[in-house]
């Protein structure tokens, strides 16, 4: 049975109750993924409250929802008390749009000022606002351990039809995403190096993919200059869901197979010195990718590159093999400042027989007949 995207989201999130009968707490927590484990984040929106009309959103302003507010101390004691009690491990903080993008953003500074003048050294991941002003992104870089704004769309025509309220795509979001990075290149630099805060794990963002008519070469294109240019640690797509009482309602549905296949190729560019021109030689005339493992989509379209000899080629050409990750391709890079790897058996050493056996075709080996593409 296939498992819908919306199932398999609510599987992520799980709900605490916490307090007296006449004073109750709802606590949203989120299981993210992180190198392959999951890590409890007390995950929440500061206000439902919103001024902007997003054409995609729950909380837009002329939509009849339930409309509330987190008290600053009260989050944060909150926080604190489900990181004491190891039920969470950190907090991600984002807002929708009450009043003006400072003040949002003061009111979020306030729930990591308490949290750290308590002594939390946990985790915490910050949303900022788009249009926000410097000084409170330079606070934000020192109090939080990952910090963000939303770039909703891959480029300004898609980011005026979904947010036409928070203001020029350049001027509120591209600009103060360039203003994160400064801040966080200028924490880099101080000794001795802070135990938290400080943006040790970097900035990220994230896009909603189908809620215009986008394609997934826009999404790699701005992908790859998120990654390379502007030095960010993740980016996040979020397929888009229809929602009643929104502009959108009666939109298709992003595929969630779409969404992983982005993310897919959004690993390869981060991770395995992939670049767009690669992965341009595995999108359709209509832009958008075919759903197939993308590293495999590029060893059948270059079948001239394969296979390759492990013994001589750069570890960039290596980790391109099918089901070699970085761990993977270091490993061989190791092994092969001691050995010739000529036969199976010398990669079965390297990465066992059960790998060996699914990526010998790509490699040159003496007694293997390797079969085309």
């Amino acid at each position: 049975m296939q498992v819908s995207k919306s199932t398999r989201r609510r599987d992520k999130w799980h709900f605490l109750r916490l307090g007296t009968s006449w004073d109750r707490s709802v606590v949203p927590i989120y299981e993210s993924a992180a190198r392959g484990k999951c890590v409890p984040l007390l995950k929440t929106l500061l206000t439902s409250h919103c001024k902007n009309e997003c054409a995609y959103c729950t909380f837009r302003a002329g939509r009849q929802c339930p409309r509330t507010m987190w008290e600053p101390k009260k989050l944060a004691e909150l926080t604190m008390q489900l990181w004491r009690e190891r039920k969470i491990a950190g907090l991600f903080l984002s807002s929708s749009v009450s009043k003006d993008p400072d003040y949002v953003t003061e009111i979020q500074l306030e729930v990591l000022r308490v949290l750290r003048n308590n002594g939390y050294s946990g985790y915490i991941h910050l949303r900022i606002m788009p249009g926000v002003s410097l000084h409170y992104i330079r606070e934000a870089v020192e109090l939080a351990d990952r910090v963000g704004v939303n770039l909703e769309a891959p480029n300004k025509d898609a980011f005026s039809e979904l947010c036409p309220d928070k203001g020029a795509f350049k001027e509120a979001v591209i600009k103060r995403l360039t203003w994160i990075t400064n801040e966080v290149q200028r924490a880099k630099q101080i000794t001795p190096k802070p135990k938290f805060g400080f943006a040790k794990a970097g900035v990220d963002t994230q896009m909603i993919v189908g809620a215009t008519d986008d394609n997934d070469w826009q999404f790699l294109q701005v992908t790859e200059w998120l990654y390379k240019k502007q030095g960010l640690k993740r980016v996040y797509y979020s397929g888009f869901e229809p929602i009643v009482q929104t502009p959108l309602e009666k939109r298709r549905a992003c595929s969630p197979w779409r969404e992983y296949r982005l993310y897919q190729c959004s690993f390869l560019i981060r991770d395995y010195e992939f670049k767009t021109d690669h992965l341009a030689q595995i999108v359709n005339d209509e832009g958008f990718l075919f759903n197939t493992d993308p590293k495999l989509a590029f060893a059948k379209a270059n079948p001239d590159i394969f296979p390759i000899d492990l013994n001589a080629v750069s570890y960039r050409e290596i980790v391109r093999i099918p089901n070699i990750g970085p761990v993977t391709a270091k490993r061989i890079m190791r092994a092969r400042e001691k050995m010739q790897i000529r036969y199976s058996a010398d990669l079965e050493k390297i990465i066992g027989a059960k790998l060996c056996r699914r990526v010998s075709r790509y490699i040159e080996l003496k007694d293997k007949k390797l079969t085309g593409f």
